[in-house]
């Protein structure tokens, strides 16, 4: 059971021809758009000219509801069907897609309601202008506050994107439904980094997991051990006296968190794109060379995050120093930082939101296309 843009467009593959719209829903964004008209099995992605600045519905899409919605009654026996939410994520088609083009793009991208329908008034080609749950967006967080500078500069280009777009209804089911909530999360994060980017951290890093969960972690015997060691050095080092069948008891034991983790950090090792093209000064650089030991540390405050509510560090909740001339800086400066009555080591806030959501975006397209 695929999500339902997955479905629909699907179900759109081998027409000659584009159907008719059936309704049209505006996208905002605060990114300039151009080219289009964008056509993507049932959904066409078009262009308003609109201002980006602040936030404007930047893009319309249109689509074709090909699909019914699954029926919770058998029609025969008149029983409840049985659940199924297996690609649940929250969103409508029209979500799906904002995501996904946010995330092929890099840019925010959020549903702002729907303005045309053309199923009330079947004789009007032009489509029924419509009202419905239209709630003019804004950009959450202070004025002039951006925690993500990166992104600001970053343009839709809707002919640019589409080969990517295209290979959506072609990755397999469980794949799909897995970049579609990897997707929404991206976009999440990118729409409330600066109104609470203690929940952008949160979003960015479960959507690195839920992509990294479509692959084995290979935890086995010897492998489980040695994941202890990399991952829980304080255990480790705790366990020094022991023996070897006391580790391995231990190890097995750790499985199933050191498989989440595991999976976080190589699914990061293996589809980073490295430094970015444009670096900041030095001092102001991320060790790249040290990546697997930064993921252990921002896995390590997402759980926190999570599970007894401890927010990232400060240093990782504020914007980057630098300018748009000659860079950002990748990491906080400082040997240590305070905020609050708390303090922290240079080694527990590895880089800033920025530098982290170029990382996650970079991983998320790449397996994407690999999923192709």
């Amino acid at each position: 059971m695929g999500t339902i843009a997955w479905k629909n467009w699907r179900a759109a593959r081998g027409r000659k021809q584009q159907g008719a719209p059936q309704y049209e829903v505006l996208l905002y964004s605060d990114a300039s758009v151009r080219g289009g008209p964008l056509v993507l099995g049932p959904y066409s992605i078009l262009n308003t000219l609109a201002d980006p600045s602040p936030m404007m519905p930047a893009m319309a899409m249109r689509g074709e509801h090909l699909v019914k919605m699954p029926d919770l009654v058998d029609p025969q026996t008149k029983e409840l069907l049985p659940t199924n939410s297996k690609a649940y994520h929250g969103g409508t088609a029209a979500d799906e897609m904002a995501a996904l083009l946010s995330l092929s793009c890099g840019v925010r991208c959020r549903v702002g309601g729907t303005s045309r329908d053309w199923t009330i008034n079947g004789n009007d080609p032009y489509g029924q202008p419509v009202f419905w749950d239209m709630h003019p967006l804004r950009r959450p967080g202070s004025s002039g506050q951006e925690l993500l500078p990166r992104i600001t500069t970053r343009k839709v280009d809707l002919n640019g994107i589409q080969d990517l777009l295209l290979t959506f209804p072609e990755i397999a089911e469980s794949k799909a439904i897995a970049l579609v909530r990897a997707a929404r999360m991206y976009s999440n994060a990118l729409w409330w980094s600066n109104e609470d980017p203690n929940f952008a951290w949160i979003q960015f890093v479960g959507a690195i997991e839920t992509a990294a969960n479509t692959r084995r972690s290979g935890l086995q015997g010897g492998a489980a051990i040695k994941a202890l060691e990399e991952l829980e050095p304080k255990l480790w080092a705790a366990l020094e006296a022991a023996d070897g069948s006391t580790k391995q008891d231990v190890a097995e034991i750790m499985v199933p968190n050191l498989k989440a983790q595991k999976k976080f950090v190589s699914f990061v090792a293996d589809y980073n794109q490295g430094p970015p093209e444009t670096r900041p000064a030095e001092f102001q650089q991320l060790d790249w060379l040290k990546l697997d030991s930064h993921m252990q540390v921002i896995y390590g405050h997402r759980s926190n995050a999570l599970h007894d509510g401890t927010p990232f560090p400060a240093p990782m909740l504020q914007k980057p120093y630098g300018t748009y001339e000659e860079g950002w800086s990748e990491r906080p400066l400082g040997i240590t930082a305070s905020s609050g009555g708390s303090s922290w080591d240079a080694h527990e806030y590895p880089m800033t939101l920025q530098t982290f959501e170029e990382l996650v975006r970079g991983c998320l397209v790449e397996w994407w296309k690999r999923l192709s």
